[in-house]
């Protein structure tokens, strides 16, 4: 069985992210409103597997960890969609499963 790690963010209006819970520590970068970059502390390994999902109503996310989006193994970039399918800031979490 595996144990898990959250982190959830929050959006603001100007469509910032900032962590509001989390299992451990983790920094996110606001690179536009709807693309983030959450660094974790530590490498979010292929064989764990990571999910992430936009918090409340339906809309989509994409997660794609470190060297699989060019960025160091522990940065998860994250895009997300609003409910009427175009790209826009959302509330998100990171679920990262540990052994």
């Amino acid at each position: 069985m595996f144990a898990q790690q959250q982190w959830s963010f929050a959006v603001d209006e100007s469509g910032c992210a900032r962590l509001m819970r989390a299992s451990a520590p983790a920094e996110v970068e606001t690179i536009a409103p709807g693309e983030y970059l959450v660094t974790l502390p530590m490498t979010a390994a292929r064989e764990f597997g990571l999910t992430a999902d936009v918090e409340g109503e339906a809309g989509f996310i994409a997660a794609a960890p470190g060297d699989d989006a060019g960025n160091k193994p522990n940065t998860v970039r994250v895009l997300t969609m609003r409910p009427d399918n175009t790209f826009g800031p959302r509330p998100f979490r990171v679920v990262l499963r540990t052994v």
